[in-house]
């Protein structure tokens, strides 16, 4: 196994089995042995609700179209209604043959269900949830549930799905269920999730179960939303963040107004208005699909196309505007269709996943896991609700495995751009170094080359002058009969001495002799006994050093610096008096300071020049001293560099490293 695929399959070792735990429990299987409802009646004497659990009331009910019976047209003694045949439910009439031809989705019927539930007493429960469109239960000619308002068209009908706990009384005999349901809202009438019997606990343990896991759903969206949102706003750049967060707000909307949450936002929306929760659900969808292209394209601009966001934002708007304009009869027909391009928006996503994965893009496998759960959650609540009906919701599993490998993608692409910014910023310290030790070299090489100029000119020119002014002076001093050379003569040993003397001061500027290690302070008092005769400004020295020969490998750079200071303060400031100091100070730091009288630093700006400052701000950060260049209150200008011994530098080299 290549070594990249490792990493790859340990980070998705926990969210996968995190995924198929939560899985687990969102698709245990039914209990096979359930009964089943045969011509009207259900058996459940042999089915011991306290030890095997609430039980599903499917299979074959007494169906009655267009008719709203009620429990007095079943009473004894009269006639009773022919029923137009028997229908499994949950299912939906539409499509049901009646006289050789298929029932439309719009109509009314009536449902009827007699239950032997068995010997002795006890109290009862039936879960009814999102029954389209509007219905009355009876349970033993007692209404025990009512959701909207029956009618015979869409004027006189009033929608409304709902969850409705309904409580039956069981004294050991048959119980006949009379249930009447009319749709004139929805494409499909009928009955797409199951009527679930049991006791009154176990329902109400299954429903807290929901809203439980509902919650843990709903509380870690909005964790994730708010953080997302953080990166965001710290880096608006980054839009991906934005994008996700915005995704997780829409699912939140979708789920707690949808039938799997049990209507979760009734738990803190009291008396929410149900056409307004439907139309929250229904729009949710549409828009979340527009936002997540956005994310994708994000993270992938060249396979997810801006032409294709076009079109599914098209698709959105106009989907969202008949919602809000439009009949439910309109809307639901329109659903339909809405569904399969959302099929074929699926594939397009899956597609452009599997070409970023292919292409070795960034989380691109995390993503497509995620969308692979959320298309399986999306597809089964389509083929649930428009194709087929209820048989057991993953929505909420799915869409926590999506936000979730969404979520990891992110991570894994800021936890890469993070390593791939430790990596480029050890390799800038690396090449900064390596600046920092090539500018180093350079500067020994100028200064062993100011060296070798100072030894040729001392050793060379200087000793050829000196050897010509002694044989013009011994010259000067025999007798020359010829007028006039003896006074050229003389003018020459003259021009000679001065020449000699310029060589050697410019030797020693170049190399003091004194610059062998531990002797700086010959070479600032010569450089201050110089200055002073070449400038006739008062140039004094004075050092104060802890050890007797200071070894520090930066002494010759300080020199330089001194050098500049003093060079500068005559050309520029029209001082009296210049001061040289070096000194070793407690808090271990070698400091040279060159303090002026002059006319200060703003004064002298005024004067050409400027150079010096940047050689000397140069060469103290190749030493890693800190220079400063300050007025002095009571005039004149003061610049101190300041660096650390040579013994505190190497301890703490020894400790950095």
């Amino acid at each position: 196994m290549s070594s990249h695929v490792r990493p790859l399959l340990a980070s998705l070792a926990v969210p996968l089995a995190l995924l198929l735990l939560l899985l687990g429990f969102g698709c245990a299987p039914r209990d096979k042995g359930a009964p089943l409802a045969r011509d009207g009646v259900l058996d459940l004497a042999d089915w011991d609700m306290a030890r095997d659990g609430p039980v599903a009331l499917n299979g074959q009910w007494e169906f009655y179209w267009d008719r709203l019976l009620s429990p007095e047209d079943f009473r004894p003694g009269l006639a009773p209604p022919q029923p137009s045949g028997f229908m499994n439910l949950p299912g939906t009439w539409k499509g049901q043959m009646l006289h050789g031809q298929p029932l439309s989705g719009q109509g009314q019927a009536t449902f009827r269900l007699r239950l032997s539930p068995g010997p002795g007493v006890r109290r009862l429960a039936l879960r009814l949830i999102s029954i389209h469109a509007a219905y009355r239960l009876w349970a033993d000619g007692r209404l025990v549930a009512q959701s909207g308002e029956l009618g015979r068209s869409s004027a006189a009908e009033t929608p409304q799905r709902s969850l409705v706990m309904a409580r039956v009384d069981s004294q050991g005999k048959p119980i006949d269920l009379v249930l009447q349901v009319s749709n004139h809202a929805f494409r499909r009438g009928g009955l797409l999730y199951p009527v679930l019997l049991g006791l009154p606990d176990q329902l109400e343990r299954m429903h807290s179960r929901i809203w439980s896991w509902g919650m843990f759903f709903v509380g870690s969206l909005l964790i994730m939303t708010a953080y997302h949102l953080v990166l965001y706003f710290l880096k608006r750049k980054e839009s991906s963040t934005l994008y996700f967060s915005l995704n997780c707000l829409l699912l939140i909307c979708y789920y707690v107004t949808s039938d799997p949450s049990d209507w979760l936002i009734n738990l803190f929306v009291m008396n929410a208005d149900p056409g307004v929760i439907q139309k929250i659900s229904v729009i949710s969808y549409p828009v979340m699909s527009s936002v997540a292209y956005r994310f994708y394209r994000s993270l992938y601009p060249v396979e997810f196309l801006r032409f294709v966001q076009n079109l599914c934002d098209l698709r959105n708007i106009t989907f969202v505007l008949i919602v809000l304009t439009q009949q439910d009869l309109v809307i639901y027909s329109v659903l339909y269709w809405f569904a399969l391009s959302t099929v074929i928006l699926n594939g397009y996503f899956l597609t452009m996943l599997i070409i970023c994965v292919r292409r070795g893009r960034d989380g691109a496998s995390l993503l497509l896991l995620g969308y692979l759960s959320f298309s399986a959650a999306t597809l089964s609540e389509i083929y649930g609700h428009i194709i087929s009906f209820y048989e057991g919701s993953i929505l909420l599993f799915g869409f926590l495995a999506f936000v979730l490998f969404q979520a990891l993608a992110l991570a894994q692409r800021f936890a890469n751009a993070f390593t791939a910014v430790e990596i480029l910023s050890a390799d800038l310290r690396a090449e900064i170094d390596e600046r920092a030790r090539l500018e180093r070299e350079i500067v020994n090489v100028s200064e062993e080359e100011r060296r070798r100029l100072s030894h040729d000119l001392h050793d060379g020119l200087c000793q050829q002058l000196a050897g010509t002014r002694v044989r013009c002076a011994v010259l000067a001093r025999r007798p020359i009969a010829e007028p006039g050379v003896a006074s050229e003569v003389a003018e020459i040993f003259t021009l000679l001495k001065d020449s000699v003397s310029q060589a050697y001061a410019l030797s020693r500027g170049l190399w003091p002799v004194e610059h062998a290690p531990g002797e700086v302070e010959a070479s600032l008092a010569e450089l201050a006994q110089r200055m002073e005769q070449a400038s006739g400004v008062q140039i004094r020295y004075a050092g104060t050093l802890s050890c007797a020969h200071c070894r520090n490998e930066h002494l010759v750079q300080l020199y330089r610096i001194a050098q500049e200071a003093v060079t500068n303060a005559v050309k520029h400031a029209r001082p009296a008096r210049i001061d040289i100091s070096l000194c070793c100070g407690p808090d271990r730091r070698l400091t040279l300071a060159v303090r002026d009288d002059g006319v200060g630093r703003q004064a002298a700006a005024l004067t050409a020049g400027g150079l010096g400052m940047r050689i000397m701000a140069y060469r103290a950060r190749m030493i890693g001293a800190t220079l400063s260049i300050e007025d002095v209150a009571a005039g004149g200008t003061m610049v101190v560099c300041s660096l650390l011994c040579e013994t505190d530098r190497m301890n703490q080299e020894v400790f950095d490293g």
